[in-house]
């Protein structure tokens, strides 16, 4: 009879505890402005919200060159570029505008505007993707009012695509057909079909910090004999997260030209370029 009596205040008193226990902390939770239930898990916290992908990003960078002395050389270039892409969309865009202005001794020798919409489809989802893309020229040095380009293609994510965008070697191969029209300030015009290709390769010499850079396109004329490559490789230093020191050699080569026109450029310069995104 003892037995059972001392198991019986034992059990009143755990219980009398319990309760206690529980209306403590139902109490602690009120005064805190919560509603949260005992043994319920709270949802009356606000919830976390993933951080934002950034879907645009930018660039803009400013490198040149000057002389002075017996050669009084200045030149001078603004380069751009913008991009949008989206996991769950099948559309993205790309560009990258140039603007080159360049003097010897004082005379006129480059102003060239370059600017170029690409449009790429199912390039986030899967390595193997559409390409659509337009171009418009100016050259004072080549001669060209305008010139005028458009095309269609694919491309390829060969290295470091879709399924590894973090790495830090990336290589893609992109072909496409494409029409183009050259208004010539003092030879005919040219209108040709082209194939162009194109390569880009990236690599992260020292993460974070000194990245290796080059595209390059080859485009052989179809219907005549007339070749155009051009190949634009950059050496970026990371001054901070949005300032980067850069190197650019830009090479370019085509075989119709204007009289007293060499078809091989190659210019090298040392800038500026800030980058961002949103």
């Amino acid at each position: 009879m003892t037995k059972y009596f001392f198991l019986l205040i034992f059990t009143v008193i755990s219980q009398s505890y319990a309760q206690v226990r529980d209306s403590v902390r139902t109490d602690t939770a009120r005064a805190a402005g919560t509603n949260a239930v005992i043994g319920q898990p709270d949802t009356t916290r606000p919830k976390q919200t993933p951080p934002a992908v950034p879907y645009w990003t930018y660039s803009l960078g400013i490198d040149g060159m000057f002389n002075s002395g017996n050669v009084n050389r200045r030149l001078l270039t603004v380069r751009g570029t913008v991009s949008h892409e989206t996991p769950n969309s099948i559309w993205g865009f790309f560009s990258s505008p140039r603007f080159q202005y360049g003097t010897n001794n004082e005379i006129l020798q480059e102003r060239e505007l370059f600017v170029d919409f690409n449009n790429t489809w199912f390039k986030a989802r899967h390595d193997v993707y559409g390409l659509f893309f337009g171009a418009y020229e100016q050259s004072n040095l080549r001669q060209i009012n305008h010139r005028l380009n458009v095309g269609v293609g694919a491309g390829w994510q060969i290295v470091g695509g879709r399924r590894v965008p973090s790495s830090r070697f990336q290589l893609s191969l992109s072909n496409a057909l494409l029409r183009e029209f050259t208004d010539f300030i003092s030879i005919p015009d040219r209108d040709v079909y082209r194939l162009s290709t194109r390569l880009k390769v990236r690599y992260e010499i020292v993460k974070e910090k000194l990245t290796f850079q080059n595209t390059t396109f080859y485009q052989p004329a179809l219907d005549q004999r007339n070749l155009r490559w051009n190949t634009i490789s950059q050496l970026v230093f990371k001054l901070s997260k949005q300032l980067s020191l850069t190197a650019t050699l830009d090479q370019s080569y085509e075989s119709v030209n204007v009289q007293g026109v060499r078809s091989n450029q190659l210019n090298a310069t040392l800038g500026l370029s800030y980058a961002g995104s949103r």
